[in-house]
């Protein structure tokens, strides 16, 4: 049985107490951030930004040479600060990137004091070339592996740069979450009496682009914590309406080994754009309901930080129990490294 107060990932008060302090190393007030990290050590706070509407913050999280050059292009660079993040300080794209940036602009902008380094505080290429170039570092808890880190420093300080305000409700939101599991507990039962009967794909059908990183970051907690052992659930993000237009056939007429959950994000003030989507919204719940059988449905409020920080807190909670009943570790991802060893 899980004891979630043994999680540091989940020792809240501790955390955002570390964010408090940890915030100030970068001290420089920026207009832009450029955050460079892949998997868990960006899609938390990518998808915090994305929910919010926030573009000052940018993420290089692919090796994308077009899009890092006409970024560099178009952004004031002295206004702007880069903040490389791997837990291992050993990830090769963020690496390689690193010293792309420091090729193109040390002749530019001092990087000591637009440099920022998120890493493990240990001797590791990205620590070490990072104190090399008298770059700050920002400790990056060793106890929390990166899709579990969206309560770390990891995710909140490129997070809530620009809306410190918020981090209040966000935490508020996880704290009530983390007191009422029997919630994350139900979904987890349904989900593996689901898994039982062959269901092993799950879409989750966005109606909303401000959902679209949320998504992906639940994508990446389920699919690298419960696939393992010839057993997990494929998580697909379909964003909707336009998936509806692709895929809809095979959703309500092909094979019957997919379960559906709908994103929806209620918005403030509704125009004709977003009364038709959720118009979208009702049909396609109706419509899996009486071809599938089921659908479940999330629904936001529109910059609903609370909710939120609720969210997050729960689906890695239900993560947890279905590793139980799933009987899977959830935190090694073991086969992840049969790739990396064939890196040159």
């Amino acid at each position: 049985m899980n004891n979630f107060n043994n999680y540091p990932f989940f020792d809240l008060d501790n955390l955002k107490s570390k964010y408090l302090q940890d915030k100030s190393i970068i001290g420089v007030e920026f207009e832009k951030i450029i955050v460079i990290g892949v998997g868990g050590s960006s899609q938390g706070s990518k998808a915090i930004n994305n929910f919010l509407n926030e573009k000052r913050v940018i993420y290089f999280d692919q090796l994308h040479q077009d899009l890092i050059s006409s970024t560099l292009e178009e952004t004031e660079i002295d206004r702007t600060g880069f903040i490389f993040i791997s837990k291992s300080g050993n990830t090769s794209e963020i690496l390689t990137i690193f010293d792309y940036l420091v090729s193109q602009l040390e002749n530019r902008i001092n990087i000591s004091n637009h440099f920022f380094a998120l890493t493990e505080l240990k001797s590791s290429p990205l620590h070490d070339l990072s104190s090399h170039h008298s770059i700050k570092i920002i400790e990056h808890m060793k106890e929390i592996g990166g899709r579990f880190s969206i309560f770390s420093n990891t995710s909140l300080i490129p997070g809530f740069y620009f809306h410190e305000d918020l981090i209040d409700k966000f935490f508020e939101g996880a704290s009530k979450e983390l007191n009422n599991e029997q919630n994350a507990k139900d979904e987890a039962n349904k989900d593996f009496d689901l898994f039982k009967k062959g269901k092993i794909i799950n879409a989750n059908l966005v109606y909303g682009p401000e959902l679209y990183e949320l998504a992906n970051w639940k994508k990446q907690l389920f699919s690298e914590s419960l696939g393992k052992n010839n057993k997990g659930v494929l998580p697909i993000v379909s964003e909707m309406t336009k998936d509806q237009h692709s895929l809809l056939q095979f959703y309500l007429d092909g094979q019957k080994n997919i379960f559906f959950e709908i994103m929806s994000l209620n918005y403030d003030h509704p125009n004709l754009l977003n009364i038709t989507l959720n118009n979208h919204k009702a049909a396609m719940h109706e419509a899996l309901i009486k071809q599938i059988g089921e659908s479940r449905e999330r629904i936001f409020k529109e910059n609903d930080i609370f909710h939120l920080g609720s969210y997050f807190c729960s689906e890695i909670m239900r993560v947890l129990h279905l590793s139980e009943l799933m009987k899977v570790d959830p935190f090694t991802q073991d086969a992840v490294e049969i790739q990396k060893s064939f890196l040159k």
